[in-house]
């Protein structure tokens, strides 16, 4: 047969990653390939379940970081791979064709290869031995089998002195040991350090044999002899030995035993047991010594693998003391380091922020002389736990020393991310602690710097954001301060507008402005879109594109909506009374819309809002965009037609400007399509914009649905949207949002005109 070449010795069991991936539900004898962008771009290297045992809370750039990348050709022999495996304690090799990763050379693999050599050589022996005919081919056949049993042992050992005992490799011992002995029963049984069977690996019994059998032998009688004593017996008739007990009732029955134990210097590592051979004959002396010598190579396969399983386990130790602070069980300062290297690498490459938060704690040096060092330490776990409680899957917390902290936020879109994760931290904080039966009050400082604006330095940055919370300690601690004036003040700005809007609806700053909807053929108006504005007393006028994304942050959206539907359909009500009845017209937010499904039924709230303003149903338009209607697809269709089946008019915003299929429209129970305003801008001179509205309007026609143009303002963009079948005009060119006052004016000067 030809050399074994890695090539022939690929392992199957390999999944390819990204370096930014972290493991999960990580199976036993995978090998990841970790690439640098996609599963088709730079190869990285290689890591196994057992780089992952020792670093489980690691990315795979960290698993891959710390070591060279091995490589082989697959033209090279088994015994090269595993010698540069040997040299560099490696588990696995790539095996590179042309600077292309074509699969993973393991152990294992070149094992299973081995034993599949072994078994077509075993085969070979069998027929030889079927042909001898005289005891001379006879003796050539025994000569061959001593050859390939001994040849197979030195593969065991060649291809398992650094691994562990896998169940394949003790399934394939025993189907080479009965097939060179010519036995029908065998086994190998495995103890462990207190003697109990750990591993018990049998050939020549089927599956439903086994499963009639049900139970392991208990180790007792002949078997336990081997064992408890560390001696080989060979019988010729079992029936007659006093102390053949201890094999199951179902088990075939056996009449001839060669059992041996495995053992190494003294220890018992196990046992192996051969019965009844296919030939009637008993086990001779040549057998036993075949067995023997199996059992031995077997012994220092396993007295290795423990050995070794020992020194990894400390390995795994002493990295684990070396990367995680072992009172908080939070990453330390090398790991951080290591892992902010990598993080700063890629934000240069995709263009990202990152964030650095030095974190101390107030007064702990007062908490530990009054309750002692145990109540600090306790108290470090407990801060840890809540630090980590306020982050995100891919940030990182890590303890310094001492009190200090620090925590890496990767990918940020801003400073005020940063800012929010700050506050969320103090605020956790601020809750009193439990620790030891003591309730303990501890505040915090945090200074922040940012990447790449303040620094491109590791190093750098620690040592502004120590810088930001010694200024932080300075102002009166238990806040956080960014190393730049500029980011404070962008920050507290946020925080000082969402101060502010918390009291907006308590202080009635809120107003509603109202902007007419005007029939395009005839100037009348036919409804008024309800839009808030926010008159506060320190910042004067704000303008909703600058607080309702904070709102939907804050979750304010709710009871602002809330206040925006019933103030606008009082309005309605005021107006229907005068003889005016109009149409109002109000904005439902995503976030609006899906929170009063969650906390209370967007129709139950519609409900209550028209029978206490008297409102008649079809003057109230709800406005929603595309998005709305495709998040929870099910439950906002039905929540929809039971608002429709009110009399209430559903309309959507923005239209063209989602993402929804075109399809869903027949599906909704609509009255009415916005076409948005940037492509009403420019129908005057792009042409693209013309095709645009005209292709809506053409659809809304054909699906009955009115048609509302937005940011109409000039004749000419009118000229054009009566000419498309545009029902309806929205814009500065018939009027601005003005207040309540105003918009009655408006509609009595409408109503006026078209009497």
């Amino acid at each position: 047969m030809k050399q074994l070449t890695v090539g022939d010795c690929l392992w199957p069991h390999i999944k390819r990653v990204k370096e930014e991936d972290r493991p999960h539900n990580v199976e036993c004898n995978i090998v990841f390939a970790v690439f640098r962008e996609s599963p088709a771009a730079d190869f990285c290297g290689l890591v196994t379940d057992h780089d992952i045992s020792k670093h489980p809370n690691w990315i795979f750039a960290d698993l891959v970081g710390h070591r060279p990348l091995f490589s082989i050709s697959p033209g090279f022999g088994v015994r090269k791979a595993l010698s540069l495996m040997d040299q560099n304690c490696l588990e696995a090799l790539a095996v590179l064709s042309r600077g292309q990763l074509i699969g993973v050379v393991t152990r294992q693999s070149i094992l299973e290869a081995l034993l599949n050599r072994e078994r077509q050589l075993l085969k070979e022996t069998l027929r030889l031995k079927n042909a001898a005919e005289t005891n001379h081919e006879q003796t050539v056949v025994w000569v061959g089998r001593l050859a390939a049993l001994n040849d197979a042992a030195r593969s065991l050992l060649g291809v398992l002195a650094h691994t562990s005992i896998e169940t394949e490799l003790l399934q394939a011992g025993i189907d080479a040991l009965c097939n060179l002995l010519g036995a029908r029963f065998g086994a190998i049984g495995i103890v462990d350090n207190t003697g109990a069977l750990s591993e018990f690996i049998y050939a020549g019994i089927s599956e439903e044999q086994a499963q009639l059998i049900g139970r392991l032998p208990d180790g007792h009688g002949l078997l336990g002899v081997v064992i408890e004593e560390n001696v080989s017996l060979r019988l010729a008739d079992m029936s007659k030995d006093p102390r053949s007990a201890g094999f199951p009732v179902h088990h075939p029955v056996m009449r001839t035993l060669l059992a041996v134990p495995i053992s190494h210097q003294g220890r018992v590592y196990g046992r192996i047991y051969l019965s009844d051979k296919h030939s009637g004959e008993p086990f001779t002396k040549n057998d036993e010594e075949l067995a023997l010598s199996f059992a031995h190579s077997l012994s220092l396969v396993i007295d290795n693998a423990r050995e070794i399983e020992e020194v990894k386990r400390a390995r795994q130790r002493l990295d684990y003391i070396a990367h995680f602070d072992a009172l908080t069980e939070l990453p330390n300062r090398t790991l951080l380091t290591d892992r902010a290297l990598q993080f700063i690498t890629q934000a240069q490459r995709k263009n990202e922020s990152i964030a650095f938060l030095f974190l101390d704690l107030d007064n702990f040096k007062a908490i530990n002389d009054t309750f002692g060092h145990a109540v600090g330490d306790e108290l470090l776990r407990v801060v840890a736990k809540r630090i980590s409680s306020c982050l995100r899957e891919g940030d990182t917390p890590s303890r310094m020393g001492g009190d200090e902290f620090i925590v890496m936020l990767p990918n940020i879109g801003d400073s005020l991310d940063a800012a929010k994760v700050a506050i969320k931290i103090l605020r956790a904080l601020n809750e009193p602690l439990q620790v030891q039966q003591q309730l303990i009050y501890s505040r915090a400082s945090i200074g922040i710097s940012i990447y790449p604006d303040n620094s491109l330095s590791f190093d750098e940055l620690l040592a502004q954001a120590d810088s930001a919370l010694y200024h932080a300690k300075k102002l009166g601690k238990n806040n956080y301060q960014f190393f730049t004036p500029e980011m404070n003040s962008a920050a507290q700005s946020y925080l000082m507008l969402e101060h502010h809007l918390r009291q907006a609806l308590e202080l009635d700053e809120l107003v509603l402005h109202y902007q007419p909807q005007v029939r395009i053929d005839s100037g009348c108006i036919i409804g008024m879109e309800a839009l808030v504005r926010w008159h506060n007393h320190a910042l004067g006028l704000v303008m909703p594109d600058q607080f309702i994304g904070l709102a939907e942050e804050t979750g304010l959206i709710v009871p602002i909506g809330a206040w925006v539907l019933r103030t606008a359909c009082e309005q309605a009500r005021i107006w229907q009374l005068a003889g005016m009845p109009v149409r109002v017209a109000v904005n439902l937010s995503g976030r609006q819309f899906h929170r009063f499904q969650d906390q209370r039924q967007l129709l139950d709230v519609v409900l209550d809002v028209l029978k206490e303003t008297g409102l008649s149903p079809e003057l109230l338009e709800l406005e929603i965009t595309e998005s709305i209607m495709m998040h929870k697809l099910d439950t906002t269709l039905d929540t929809l037609n039971q608002i429709k089946q009110l009399g209430v008019r559903i309309s959507v915003d923005d239209f063209g400007t989602g993402y929804s299929s075109l399809s869903y429209l027949k599906r909704f129970p609509l009255d009415t399509l916005k076409i948005d305003k940037s492509f009403v801008k420019d129908i005057c001179t792009d042409a693209n914009d013309r095709a645009i509205v005209s292709a809506i309007s053409a659809m809304a026609g054909q699906l009955k649905l009115e048609l509302v143009a937005e940011g109409v303002e000039d004749q000419n963009q009118l000229d054009f949207l009566g000419g498309q079948q545009c029902n309806y005009g929205q814009g500065y060119y018939f009027s601005k949002p003005v207040p309540a006052e105003q918009a009655s004016v408006l509609l009595k000067q409408s109503v006026l005109q078209n009497q």
